[in-house]
């Protein structure tokens, strides 16, 4: 599945995912699943839900901005999206708010994503590459649990792994902002300490860290971005390079 790069294409994917889902099953469980939180960690799960409020806003908003004339029949829609959160009760079944998700709410909602693509772009990052890439960094975040790395450049690599992790987990909500604000973030946490990451001369830890970098340049190369946003080619990307060697 290509996720949206503006906000209501964004929301409609993860609406209409959600609206698959049974009648009959726990809307906690629903809400798990679409948002790929963490099975049983409810913290995590209430912020991912706040984060798809904030969503429904932006997309509101977006809507406001780019349509000309009658906005009437782009809004319509979140009269009812707004009663899926107004009282939301995760111990409840979902019927209670997939009664809100019919199909011409979500009809209405994939046209609002038709006009706004004109105006957002598009690239090319699916919900399947995403799983692929936080696979990875499971992976390396185990590697570097198991590493040879000082203490305080396992702690750094292991927690700007995660770091990325979660922002993809994120991505099919904040899109291509948040995950370039957290690649740009990691870049240059990893450049602070790049006199410390050179002097590295074990080989097993060298290559895990050359793993990390081609990670992060890989993912850099997977978003195509839209004309109006800015790749990460720039000097944050090149402060990695010296890196790579």
């Amino acid at each position: 599945m290509e996720i949206k790069n503006n906000p209501v294409g964004r929301l409609h994917n993860i609406l209409r995912e959600a609206n698959a889902h049974k009648e009959t099953s726990i809307t906690q469980d629903v809400w798990m699943a679409v948002l790929d939180a963490p099975h049983g960690d409810m913290g995590s799960l209430l912020r991912l839900i706040a984060e798809v409020i904030h969503l429904q806003e932006q997309a509101k908003q977006a809507l406001k901005e780019w349509v000309e004339g009658d906005q009437t029949i782009y809004l319509a829609p979140f009269h009812k999206l707004d009663q899926v959160f107004a009282k939301i009760d995760l111990s409840s079944r979902w019927s209670h708010s997939k009664q809100y998700l019919d199909e011409t709410t979500l009809s209405a909602l994939a046209f609002g994503s038709h006009l706004l693509e004109s105006k957002y772009g598009t690239y090319q990052l699916t919900a399947e590459q995403t799983i692929e890439f936080i696979e990875k960094l499971e992976q390396l975040m185990r590697d570097c649990m198991n590493s040879n790395l000082p203490e305080p450049l396992q702690k750094l690599f292991h927690t700007n792994l995660d770091s990325l992790r979660q922002a993809l987990i994120r991505y099919k909500i904040s899109g291509i902002e948040g995950l370039e604000a957290e690649v740009d973030r990691v870049i240059g946490a990893m450049s602070r300490y790049s006199a410390d990451i050179r002097d590295q001369t074990d080989e097993t830890s060298k290559g895990f860290m050359k793993s990390v970098f081609e990670i992060i340049a890989n993912l850099n190369e997977s978003i195509q971005l839209a004309e109006t946003a800015v790749k990460l080619t720039g000097p944050s990307f090149i402060a990695l390079l010296p890196l790579l060697q």
